[in-house]
């Protein structure tokens, strides 16, 4: 006997609603477009590592979500600018832009021009944009401009001179976002040097900026002991901080003490020392 079931596919779900505030859609890591590879490779000259979505930029999120009561209240009349140093594809402005919206007064998204890193970052942008992941005024939110380390500690203003009404934005902000960026030697020794710039110029009105910076334990134990050093060099102060409700995890081994040392990704809040 031979049995006949019909079946009819499921519906295709609706496109997001530009205006909807209940969609809950962007807790889901992979919610937004974030290219492929054949579009990077016609977009950037060279390697800019802004083509994934990295696991430590998913850590941060995660932290700045747990303290969004402190960082993002809906409840101060003031809304809250922020910087992101290395902002890649994007993902973290996106994500924090989306949940946050009507906290946040400016989200400036920060890459090199180089190798087309920031052609890439706004064409991911304005693509989210193009297919409704991303609101009109959701967009309008994330700044995506060019910012070259070098040329901020090459600067010799501490205050620097305010040439329009964006970059007066780009000055008072907040606090300053990043995450994994000491990979090479330029995120040894100049990094540290851009974030005391960063923290003494453009959060010169807060008199209280500080850089929550999520970084990978141990992937680069000779770099990483290097950039520590260096942020102490610099006058700043950087003390491991958790989500809320989480417990203390065990110690990390030193450096270069273990074979395979868990890489554990830690959240630090980088202040000036004398904050």
């Amino acid at each position: 006997m031979r049995i006949h079931m019909s079946f009819e596919p499921p519906l295709p779900p609706p496109p997001p609603n530009d205006d909807d505030d209940d969609d809950d859609s962007d807790d889901d890591d992979n919610y937004f477009y974030l290219g492929d590879a054949a579009l990077y490779m016609q977009t950037t000259t060279f390697n800019t590592t802004g083509q994934k979505r990295w696991d430590a930029a998913v850590a941060l999120k995660d932290f700045l979500c747990s303290k969004s009561e402190e960082l993002f209240s809906s409840g101060t009349k003031k809304r809250v600018r922020v910087l992101e140093l290395g902002s890649g594809n994007g993902w973290l402005a996106m994500t924090i832009v989306r949940k946050f919206c009507d906290s946040i007064d400016a989200f400036h998204a920060t890459e090199m021009e180089a190798g087309g890193a920031l052609d890439w970052l706004n064409l991911i942008l304005d693509s989210n944009r193009e297919k409704r992941k991303l609101s009109s005024k959701e967009r309008e939110k994330i700044y995506a401009t060019s910012l070259d380390w070098n040329e901020v500690i090459l600067s010799d203003k501490e205050e620097e001179e305010v040439k329009d009404d964006y970059d007066a934005q780009m000055i008072d902000v907040d606090f300053l976002l990043g995450s994994d960026l000491v990979y090479d030697e330029s995120g040894v020794k100049i990094l540290p040097r851009v974030i005391a710039k960063l923290l003494r110029s453009r959060c010169r009105k807060t008199k209280s900026g500080f850089m929550l910076y999520a970084h990978t334990k141990h992937r680069y134990d000779g770099m990483d002991v290097d950039f520590f050093e260096n942020l102490e060099k610099e006058g700043l102060v950087c003390e491991e901080v958790r989500k809320s409700g989480t417990k203390t995890p065990p110690p990390s081994p030193p450096p270069f003490e273990s074979l395979f040392p868990d890489q554990r990704i830690a959240v630090f809040r980088i202040s000036p020392s004398e904050e």
